[in-house]
């Protein structure tokens, strides 16, 4: 597989399961167009450009969209599969294992959250929700990692998970229910 389809087949699999997040976002941005936050006209275009300003002059916008996804696919899929391999895990074994460690490696958010002043079952019930969808997150991407042999893959598909977060579950039926 080359490094193209290495990043566009992951890139269309992930925005299959947030097809509905999209279009939430780009309703969103498009009925606030026109005005900022002080009721000035403004593009559509420039406030693109300002968001994208902020967003690059903002350190956790580095840790969460290049350095996290980056290392952590280096030491969860580079790494941590072919030594699972060697030791003589099955595949099927090593892509429903490694997850788990993965996901326990997001324990970090508990203690974010408390030191913001969450308190602790909130803290607790949030970071579940989130070890459940970084263990499957965590199989898709291992999926990707063996099947493309391309470390590319599960790097792009981790970027446009943590950028997109969860996705939304919402409909005008339900009332925005965010899972």
């Amino acid at each position: 597989m080359d490094q193209l389809e290495a990043v566009v087949v992951p890139l269309l699999l992930t925005s299959l399961v947030y097809a509905g997040s999209f279009v939430a976002r780009l309703w969103a941005m498009s009925s606030s167009c026109g005005t900022d936050d002080d009721g000035v006209g403004v593009s559509c275009t420039e406030k693109l450009a300002r968001w994208m300003q902020t967003s690059l002059q903002d350190v956790m916008v580095w840790r969460n969209y290049v350095v996290a996804p980056f290392t952590e696919e280096l030491v969860f899929r580079a790494c941590m599969i072919p030594l699972l391999l060697c030791g003589g895990f099955k595949m099927y074994n090593i892509i429903f294992l490694s997850p788990i460690f993965f996901s326990l490696a997001h324990l970090n958010h508990l203690f974010e959250l408390h030191q913001q002043g969450c308190n602790f079952m909130r803290s607790l019930l949030i970071v579940g929700v989130q070890l459940g969808y970084t263990v499957i997150f965590g199989w898709y991407a291992a999926f990707l990692f063996i099947r493309t042999g391309n470390l590319v893959s599960p790097i792009v598909a981790h970027i446009l998970c943590n950028m997109m977060g969860l996705p939304v579950f919402s409909s005008q039926r339900t009332r925005g229910m965010y899972i």
